[in-house]
């Protein structure tokens, strides 16, 4: 059901026209103890949470973070707070203990919501308070709750970047600009999907990818079914048993899934009809596999940032049908452009927009500079086509020089995946005497084959100037995961150099 008014507060994207006894979440935070929250029922958990802050003193403006995997206690923390006018920020547990401790004090919480399993890692000397406690039920205040009305650009949440060119940044998002990228996905056609079953959100809190999926199923009056974080056969029997009919994650989790051939085999998984795949690159690889395992449902190639939000690209108004590797073509509500050499067919990505955050928390100058007029710099090289429509090529900071040559690894990923033996494959760089740096993948074989390094490298020579071959190939079981489920690159580039180290004589 698509609301006629739209709440001006985050915390309150809860349909209110809803009925009170309808399904709202189905939390598998623990897949012993599942519990179904109503609307009802997880509108007043909101509210207690709101009410609590502001029992213990909390004003508006305070920061407040969760240290926690998903739950609906987790999501109601970070609801609530919201609609009391405090700031939500919800952080990554494995973040690591000094980068833990540095954005405790660079946010200034007042108080961490944390899991049992995760309160260890609390910092020293901050306020906590442990979901799934007697503690956390004497905070909660039962009751209605009037929330607060924000004004047009006040901060309702701050989401930390991941760090890997250093500290990680504060992103401060309004709760205009994250209701509005909500909206942006709230079409007749997701309406009708959500009516036939509800989505599954295992991504975590602490990224937008979740935020975006939980809050615009509340604005359409959907349900959806919680993780505390994505595994691949607890998912397939998640899908199949809630006949979910909106999935969405990143490139890696259904190649992870297409791996779990057991699970696969008493699964039904008719019932989905959409799957959005984003927040990083997808593959004809993994497309075709999607569409393997799922034959019956639409493929979405999803983008967006942090920074910028999601929903600038989408349908073309002309109805053209979307090639199956683009991004979309540019929405009305955003201005892009392409910069820098190629440009404008081919450059950087430049985006306004009104998704756009307001800026990093305690950095002006880096919000100066990332703010140019407007204008977000998003640091991704694409390709726009004849058509108008665009596609990802990899990130600009990615690139890395190879005896003069730039190399993209996303270059060489695309030619290694088109091997028939390929399923997954990550490229990184490795330092080298003579050339400077040379690519180097590990790689997932398709079940059922074994591919030799040599046979990898003959395909890309084959297909590609010389100076793209990966000059080492590591076979991998899979993938290792980032905190956002993502490939961990930086894990796998200080492998790569263990590795090398061990081989050479």
């Amino acid at each position: 059901m698509i609301p006629t008014q739209w709440p001006g507060n985050l915390g309150c994207t809860l349909n209110p026209h809803a009925p009170p006894d309808a399904v709202a979440l189905i939390d598998l935070s623990d897949p012993q103890r599942e519990r179904i929250w109503s609307y009802g029922e997880f509108t007043g958990r909101c509210d207690a949470v709101a009410r609590g802050l502001r029992k213990a003193g909390l004003a508006r403006g305070d920061r407040v973070g969760l240290m926690c995997a998903n739950s609906a206690d987790a999501l109601a923390v970070m609801l609530g707070t919201m609609r009391a006018g405090c700031v939500a920020v919800p952080v990554n547990p494995r973040a690591g203990a000094d980068t833990l401790a540095f954005m405790l004090q660079d946010a200034q919480m007042r108080v961490v919501f944390v899991d049992p399993a995760h309160a260890p890692l609390v910092p020293a000397g901050a306020e906590v308070l442990t979901l799934d406690s007697p503690a956390f039920e004497d905070f909660l205040d039962p009751g209605p709750f009037e929330p607060v009305e924000p004004a047009p650009d006040e901060i309702g949440l701050i989401l930390y970047t991941s760090g890997s060119t250093g500290r990680p940044k504060g992103v401060l998002l309004s709760h205009a600009s994250q209701v509005l990228i909500a909206r942006g996905y709230c079409t007749p056609a997701m309406d009708a999907c959500l009516a036939a079953g509800p989505n599954i959100v295992a991504a975590p809190l602490f990224h937008m990818n979740a935020t975006v999926n939980v809050t615009m199923t509340l604005l359409l009056g959907g349900a959806f079914v919680l993780m505390a974080r994505f595994d691949p056969v607890l998912y397939i029997q998640a899908v199949h048993r809630h006949r979910v009919s909106v999935i969405s994650g990143v490139p890696t989790m259904a190649a992870m899934m297409a791996l779990e051939t057991d699970a696969l085999h008493g699964a039904d998984l008719s019932c989905v009809q959409l799957v959005v795949i984003g927040s990083a690159p997808l593959s004809q690889t993994v497309l075709a596999q999607v569409q393997r395992l799922l034959p019956g449902a639409a493929v979405i190639n999803s983008y967006g940032t942090t920074e910028t939000g999601a929903g600038y690209f989408g349908a073309h108004p002309e109805g053209l049908a979307r090639p199956p590797m683009s991004v979309g073509y540019p929405q009305a509500h955003g201005e892009l452009r392409l910069v820098g050499e190629g440009a404008p067919e081919r450059g950087v990505l430049q985006v306004k927009c009104a998704t756009r955050m307001t800026g990093y928390l305690n950095r002006p100058e880096l919000t100066a500079q990332k703010l140019l007029d407007g204008w977000i710099d998003t640091g991704d090289i694409m390709s726009r086509d004849a058509q108008g429509w665009y596609y990802f090529i990899g990130r600009a900071d990615d690139m890395f020089v190879c005896s003069g040559e730039n190399i993209y690894p996303g270059q060489v990923e695309r030619l290694l995946e088109q091997h028939p033996d390929v399923l997954e494959v990550c490229v990184v760089p490795l330092d080298d005497q003579l050339r400077g740096k040379v690519p180097v993948a590990f790689v997932v074989p398709r079940p059922g084959t074994q591919p030799t390094a040599q046979a990898l490298k003959d395909h890309v020579i084959a297909h590609a100037a010389p100076h793209l071959y990966p000059r080492r190939v590591w076979f991998i079981g899979r993938m290792p995961l980032a905190g956002t489920n993502k490939i961990d690159r930086q894990g796998l580039t200080a492998r790569a150099l263990t590795l090398a180290q061990e081989a050479t004589p």
